[in-house]
């Protein structure tokens, strides 16, 4: 796990701490919430993590370095 993804986690568990602990059931709601935001994205990540692998492996480095310069073509491997 990268460093943002431990962040994100620690953030995500204090909130929910903080939801059970104001009761009516927040924190389950929330978690409901989130699901249904998940449901709903998921299908155009999907999409968008297809089309940029293969954009990925279409576009030769060289066309790449070419029009972003050397430093993108480190941000791809």
């Amino acid at each position: 796990m990268n460093v943002a993804a431990i962040i994100m986690l620690a953030i995500a568990v204090i909130l929910l701490v903080v939801a059970y602990l104001q009761g009516d059931n927040l924190h389950i709601l929330g978690l409901k919430t989130g699901a249904k935001m998940l449901w709903q994205i998921m299908p155009i990540l999907i999409i968008a993590f297809v089309i940029a692998g293969l954009i990925q492996v279409l576009i030769p480095r060289e066309f790449i370095i070419k029009w972003l310069g050397p430093e993108a073509v480190t941000c791809m491997l």
